[in-house]
Order: structure tokens, then sequence, then C-alpha cells
């Protein structure tokens, strides 16, 4: 994509408009926005969902209306503000104000099929024709339809130097910002080893994580969804039991409740730190909870002081569901040490599939009843090499990430349209992921602001919380999360023009 092309906002819903979209995204041209409107002949298919198809598929944010309406308006003015804006195939009266806040205006495609008053093929622009073609009359034996394409063929040419005119094509290498690093101790595991069975690397590395966290005991599994499985077939939770869940909790245990015969009550987050909040944690155990679950998202660690404290006033256990936090503090602690049940996650920088590494820290009480459940689980020998490998350069990529952090919080925090990560006194997160959380001053949302940010290519995510709709309406804090978070590239280091593109991006989306 070129970035000295203006950014179009493309209006329009016949196939016209189909085949300008996909002309403009072939030429690289930066479309930025599309609104379907239908278009102006009586009986004339509506391409809209073709269209918007193509759009979801190139990230491009799209709506369908009837008309131009204000809320639409706002829309393209605060949010998307284009500089050119195509219009094509469009009966429907275009507010001024589209075109007029517009660099390069409004230009109108008309067309013979459009009407019949056209010669052939016109660009027009505040009422003056700024380039036209005309087309000889079709004649008898020359099928309609190939008559629309050899009008359509003109209507692209048209178009296109049109474009090249008001922007010249110019030879620019993009500034791409990946949301991870591509060659970050890549590895390559032979087929053969893919499926090894555990054995003394498997065991290394456990010896390895257990000195790391200061846990008793260690198990290298396969599969999250297995390590907590079985740690509720180890506690002996059953039918009837409850279990305290977060918000924000890992996708594997989610699953691997939801498969057991146990029943989840779900407890909201705190607002700003987005750890389970106590309080809500307090209201959901009952005298049937056996299982108190205590996240800690995004390498942000919890109140782990006022959750043990509060588990064992109530007489139940507690297990971190700890996700990608290997190496965060609490205290004077790393997660995971003794005598915490914590089941973490370490990311393979591997081409083997299915390469993470899932950890389990256990208390040597509950490693005995734990253990003889767990043959056939345990992570072969191939994948503990590569994660023992992981290990090695695991504090070092903490310590660029937290450089990377402390530089997007302290751009951020000096506007109103954003919210930071909170750093509490008494945790070290290791940000396993950035959180950026757009507010109501932002002039777009989270979702308009990951297509736009791929637009610009600037890879970001968006927080997934494996949740039903139903269970998020009662976790307020834990939706607004989702609905406004967008996850920053914050892994690897960045050159300063990468760091500059991403903060330019976001300032000029959200503020400007």
């Amino acid at each position: 994509m070129n970035e000295n092309r203006p950014r179009i906002l493309l209006i329009g819903g016949t196939y016209r408009a189909l085949c300008v979209l996909e002309r403009l995204l072939e030429r690289g041209d930066r479309v930025v926005a599309f609104i379907g409107l239908e278009g102006g002949n009586p009986g004339e298919r509506d391409f809209c969902p073709e269209v918007m198809d193509i759009c979801d598929r190139s990230s491009i944010p799209a709506r369908s209306g009837h008309k131009l309406g204000e809320e639409v308006i706002r829309w393209l003015e605060d949010r998307i503000r284009p500089e050119l804006v195509i219009a094509v195939g469009v009966n429907a009266d275009i507010p001024v104000a589209i075109g007029g806040n517009c660099r390069h205006g409004l230009v109108e495609v008309i067309d013979s099929f459009h009407s019949e008053e056209c010669p052939g093929v016109v660009l027009r622009q505040r009422g003056q024709v700024v380039m036209q073609r005309d087309l000889q009359k079709s004649d008898d034996d020359e099928d309609a339809g190939d008559a629309y394409l050899r009008m359509l063929d003109e209507a692209l040419s048209c178009l296109g130097e049109y474009l090249d005119e008001i922007a010249p094509p110019v030879a620019t290498l993009p500034v791409r910002v990946p949301y991870r690093p591509e060659n970050v101790l890549m590895h390559s595991i032979p087929t053969s080893e893919l499926d090894a069975d555990a054995g003394r690397e498997t065991e290394a590395l456990e010896r390895e994580v257990a000195a790391y966290t200061g846990a008793e005991h260690v198990f290298a599994m396969r599969s999250g969804i297995d390590a907590h499985r079985l740690l509720l077939e180890a506690l002996e939770v059953g039918n009837g039991d409850h279990l305290v869940l977060p918000g924000l909790a890992s996708a594997s245990l989610s699953e691997a409740v939801r498969e057991s015969e146990a029943r989840a009550v779900f407890a909201d987050v705190l607002p700003d730190r987005l750890t389970v909040n106590p309080e809500r944690v307090e209201a959901a155990i009952d005298l049937s909870t056996r299982v108190l679950y205590v996240s800690h998202p995004l390498g942000q660690a919890a109140d782990l002081d006022l959750l043990y404290e509060m588990a064992a006033s109530k007489n139940i256990e507690l297990i971190e569901d700890a996700g990608d936090s290997l190496g965060a503090c609490f205290g004077d602690s790393r997660l995971g040490r003794s005598p915490s049940t914590a089941v973490f996650r370490l990311p393979l920088t591997t081409t083997a599939p299915s390469s993470d590494a899932t950890l389990v820290t256990l208390s040597d009480a509950l490693a005995e009843r734990f253990e003889p459940l767990v043959k056939g689980l345990r992570l072969g020998d191939g994948l503990a090499r590569c994660a023992r490998q992981e290990l090695t350069t695991l504090d070092d990529r903490i310590a660029v990430r937290r450089r990377n952090a402390s530089t997007y919080s302290a751009e951020f925090s000096r506007y109103d349209a954003f919210r930071v990560p909170a750093t509490p006194e008494g945790a070290l997160s290791i940000y396993s992921n950035y959180l950026l959380r757009l507010t109501r001053f932002a002039r777009t949302s989270a979702d308009d602001m990951s297509k736009l940010m791929a637009e610009a290519g600037i890879e970001t995510r968006r927080l997934l919380v494996p949740l039903r709709e139903r269970e998020l309406a009662a976790l307020p804090a834990t939706e607004s999360v989702r609905s406004n978070g967008l996850l920053l590239p914050i892994d690897g280091e960045f050159q300063d023009v990468q760091t500059d593109r991403l903060l330019d991006a976001i300032f000029g989306y959200a503020i400007g």
C-alpha cells in the first residue's frame, strides 16, 4: 500500500462499486472505509454484501445503509477522516459535508448505464467535469452485457488515471510494525521428535522451572486444558461443586471447567488492574464452592495476599490461572512459588505445531495425587528442549517488554483518550501483552482502530474473552475491557521509526 496515496472512502453498492474496490486494492490505493448505498437503476442488484465481505477480509471499516445519516457522517469525520471520497453509481443525495471536509473532495463516477444523458464515463467534482471518456454507441449486434463491461473498463481506467494525477505513485518502503518479532529464537524441531515421549529434557525443564519460580514440584504438560482438568480430578472436584472464576480467565481454564461436572460462578475484575475483584469473589463464594481461580491477566499479578487469606478463611482451594505470566512477581516472590498451585503457558517461538508448553507448579502434597494422572500427557523431549532455550532468554525478553511498556505508558498517559495498564505497588508485571484502552474521549472505537492500524501496516490484536454473552452481561468491567481494549506490539526491540510510526498512527486516529 502506497503511503503517498490519499485515504479513500468508497460509496456505492452496485457491481461497479465492487469492481472499483477490487481495482483500488489491486493498485495499492489506501481504501480506508466503505459505505454501502443501493445503486441507481430500478431492479439493479445490491452488491453491498459482496463488497462488505471484501472489506472484512481486507480490514476496511464498512457500513451499509439506505442513506447517509448524521451518525454515519460523524463516524467518517471523527474516526475515519478520508482525504478523498469516490461515489460510484449512487443516485442518493450525498451530504456536502463529506466531500467538503476532504482534502481532495468528492468525485462522482457517472456512466451511461447510470445516466442515459452521460456520453460514456464522466468524473465530476463540485459539479464540474474533471475527466471524461466518450464511448461509441453499441452496435445492434452487441450484447448489453458486453457493452456494460466495455463501459466498466473505461470507468476503471479513467479513475486510475485521475488518482495518478492527484497523487503520483511514489516508491517508498513502508514502515511495518509486526505484533510478534519474526526471527526470535526460531527453532525447527525434526518431525521424529514432535511426538517424542517425556524424558531427560522434560525432567530438566521441570527442575529449571522449579528453581526459577521457587516451586516444590513442576510438571511440564502438552495441554493447558489437560492441566486444569487433571487438577480438578486430583482435588476430587465433582458434580454439585462450585468453582469461582475471574472474568478474564484463559481459554484453557474455561474449556476445562465446561468439560467438568462442576458449576462455574464468575466474578468480575477490577476496572483498572484487571485482576479479579476481591469483593466480587467474596460475594460469589457459597457453601458449595470448592476452588477459587485467580488469573494474572497480561502479565499483571493479582493481589495474592488478600485472595489467599480469603480462600484459607473459607477453607477452599486456590489455583492461579497464570497464563503467560511466567516471571511476574508479587512482593518478593515470582508467581508459582511454593506452596501455590499455578498453571503457566510458555509460548514457544518454534515452527512446530501446538508449540505451547504448559507448566504446572505444585506443592509436594498435591503433586503426589497429580503425578499418577499425567502419564502420556507430559511434554515430549523435543518441545521440552525448545522450552529450555526459551527459559534462558525469558528475563531478557521481559526487560525489553518493560522498556517498551514504559515508552507506551509515558506517551499515552498524557491524554484523556487513553487508559494505560495500572502499575500497583507490590506487583511487577512482565507485560506479556500491552493493553491500551480507549475511553469515551477517543475519536474512534477499538474495533475501528484495529482495522485502521492494519491498513497502516501495524499489527494489533483484540482481547479475546472466552465467555458467553450471557456470562459477560453480568460482568460490566470485563465487558468494558473487551470492548475498548487494543493489544499493541510489545515483544522485541523496535526501531525508533517503528515506534514513531505506531504512536503517530494511534494519536492520529484517536485524538486527531
